[in-house]
């Protein structure tokens, strides 16, 4: 018994280690301790404790990636889902409009579209929104919001 309640503490250690540095899902610290050789009982226990204290949620963390990837760094419904089905979490509601999303990445990268401007820096900023995780439709159509001298180009 006193094994147990030793590797139980170890496993909350090292926890609240990785806790520290950043907010980790239910499911992505379960695997870490997982990794490093604790057994199922030990972490269903641990991630008890540490939600019932409170430094461990999956709510909390579901909030602040929502802000993040939708005020922050404006990010398109590809990489979002992407992004919450990799921590194990549900994505949020993406009724939002999108494409208002990618002219704000625009903007908040780039500034003013500027007024002289080659094909090569289009490719710059489409290839900017697809790495966000916005679709080509949509990418353009931001584009051609943010700047509207490009509606002959795309």
């Amino acid at each position: 018994m006193q094994e147990r309640s030793e590797r139980l503490a170890q496993a909350i250690a090292q926890a609240l280690k990785w806790l520290r540095i950043r907010d980790l899902s239910t499911q992505e610290l379960a695997r870490r301790l997982a990794d490093k050789g604790y057994t199922d009982t030990e972490i269903a226990e641990a991630t008890d404790w540490l939600r019932a204290e409170g430094y461990l949620s999956d709510a909390r963390l579901r909030e602040r990636l929502t802000e993040r990837y939708m005020v922050e760094q404006p990010s398109g419904r590809l990489r979002i889902e992407q992004e919450f089905a990799r921590r194990g979490l549900d994505a949020p509601d993406l009724t939002g409009d999108e494409e208002s999303r990618a002219v704000r990445a625009l903007q908040m990268r780039f500034g003013e579209p500027p007024a002289e401007w080659t094909p090569r820096d289009a490719a710059r900023w489409l290839r900017f929104l697809l790495q966000r995780g916005f679709e080509p439709e949509v990418a353009q159509n931001a584009l051609r919001r943010w700047n509207p001298r490009l509606n002959d180009e795309l």
